[in-house]
């Protein structure tokens, strides 16, 4: 998306939201969503040739299982990206081999050490998806589905 269009949908949405939320006595879990992800849009310098030529980058990366080189490429050539958003791109893009990394899966894993770094070493990260990948192999599970049940088992909790 060009500049020029950026700005016209980032007006328009604010507009589409206002409408849709002026006479709710509360916003909705969707609603908080749509206002948060608004504001994460307005706030990337970020232009769309460069996402398009870093994650093509990051993708081949992971693709050979270059698992640290992907990530630091997303959090160092993107604005706005750290290691959690990162893992959930490549997550997103190959959920049987990528793990998103999050405190309370940390913490389900026992690995309460790792919580003062995993926002910033990708190090950390290479070292939870081993452990995930290693949970899910054991356990006989897809590890998208081994990670999902250590996050929702923190939240239950």
């Amino acid at each position: 998306m060009k500049r020029a269009e950026k700005l016209k949908w980032y007006a328009k949405e604010f507009e589409n939201i206002h409408e849709d939320i002026k006479s709710k006595e509360h916003l909705s879990y969707h609603d908080f969503l749509r206002i948060r992800n608004f504001k994460l849009q307005n706030s990337t310098i970020e232009n769309e040739d460069n996402i398009k030529i870093i994650t093509s980058r990051a993708f081949k990366l992971a693709k050979e299982d270059n698992i640290k080189e992907s990530i630091q490429l997303l959090q160092e050539k993107l604005d706005g990206v750290g290691i959690p958003i990162a893992s959930t791109i490549l997550a997103m893009k190959f959920p049987n081999k990528y793990a998103i990394i999050d405190r309370r899966v940390i913490e389900s894993l026992g690995k309460k050490e790792w919580l003062t770094d995993y926002l910033i070493n990708p190090d950390t990260y290479e070292k939870y998806l081993s452990l995930i990948r290693e949970k899910a192999g054991k356990e006989g599970k897809r590890l998208r589905n081994c990670e999902r049940e250590l996050f929702e088992r923190s939240i239950i909790k």
